[in-house]
This record gives structure tokens, C-alpha cells and sequence, in this order.
């Protein structure tokens, strides 16, 4: 079930995330002539437009998992490097065991760092209120700004008002 909103939806889109607490969120993005709506399975959020401020688009890398996960895979090559000097039990934890579970550790954090780098969207509104919306579409992000800004300004409003409603901006109003 959606919001209903009582203005025309000119913009909308869905985006998809993995957040760090391993909960995959899927969501939707409206922008109408004054709010900007974000709707998940469990959260609805509502901004005023002409409450935004900033807009910035970055790159969220995680590097650290990337840096864990090889460091990780190094350590565990070198332990394996001693494994035909396995002589006794504590050597074979130590030169066997050990080196198998920080492998699979290193290999899952490699995989986690590949499935959550994704570009995110900060909306900087009055009174410090950050929206940040994370997709793996650098394009999704681009047209969503584009479409804040285009309400912004007012272009939406006065070519529909120019045009008695029947034109769109930009091919995607």
C-alpha cells in the first residue's frame, strides 16, 4: 500500500539497497511540485522541497571491507605456506584451522565490500536534517537530483502553467 499524495507525481523511481546490517531495503522515490516522498516496507519519508538545501552525490566505496578481507587472505596464505611442517595437534590448529576460517572470513568480507559499494544521494535540509537515499545506479541518482532541482527552480510549475499541463520537462515529467 502507498502514500497517497493529493499533488501529481512528476517524478518516481524505484531504488534498491543493502544496508551495513545485512537488511536489503527496496524502496521508491516520488517527487511531486512540492515534497519529495521515500517509501520502503518500513519507513516513509516526507520532505519539503523548498526545505533543501544541498544535494551531493558521492561514491560510497567501504573500503574497509575490501582492506580487512585482504589483509584476512594474506594472513591466511602465509599460515598456509607452513602447512607441510604440521606435526602435531596445536600445529595443525595453527597452520590448518586457523588459516581455513580467516580464509572464509576474508573471502565473505571481499564478497560484502563488492555487494555494498554504491553511490549515495545526501539531501541536506534546514535544521540539519540529512535524506540519504543508496543505489548501485549512479544514473537513478543523477535523475533524481536533476528532478529536485528542476522543482527548485520552478520549471515545472511554469511550463504547466505555460502549457496548460500538457508538455513534459526533460522527457521524464
Amino acid at each position: 500500500m502507498g502514500l497517497t499524495v493529493p499533488e501529481k507525481v512528476l517524478f518516481e523511481t524505484d531504488v534498491y539497497t543493502v544496508e551495513n546490517d545485512l537488511k536489503a531495503r527496496k524502496g521508491k522515490v516520488r517527487i511531486t511540485e512540492d515534497r519529495f516522498l521515500f517509501e520502503s516496507d518500513d519507513e516513509v519519508e516526507v520532505a519539503y522541497i523548498s526545505s533543501v538545501k544541498t544535494l551531493k552525490i558521492k561514491r560510497d566505496e567501504k573500503v574497509g571491507f575490501l582492506i580487512a578481507g585482504t589483509i584476512f587472505l594474506f594472513a591466511s596464505v602465509t599460515l598456509f605456506s607452513f602447512l607441510p611442517r604440521i606435526d602435531s595437534f596445536l600445529s595443525a590448529v595453527l597452520f590448518f584451522i586457523l588459516p581455513t576460517a580467516m580464509l572464509t572470513v576474508s573471502l565473505l568480507l571481499i564478497y560484502w565490500w563488492k555487494l555494498t559499494k554504491s553511490y549515495l544521494l545526501s539531501l541536506f535540509m534546514d535544521f540539519g536534517k540529512e535524506v540519504e537515499i543508496r543505489s548501485k545506479n549512479f544514473d537513478d541518482l543523477l535523475e533524481i537530483a536533476n528532478a529536485v532541482e528542476l522543482v527548485r527552480m520552478g520549471a515545472v510549475k511554469k511550463l504547466t502553467q505555460r502549457k496548460n499541463g500538457e508538455s513534459k520537462v526533460l522527457g521524464y515529467l
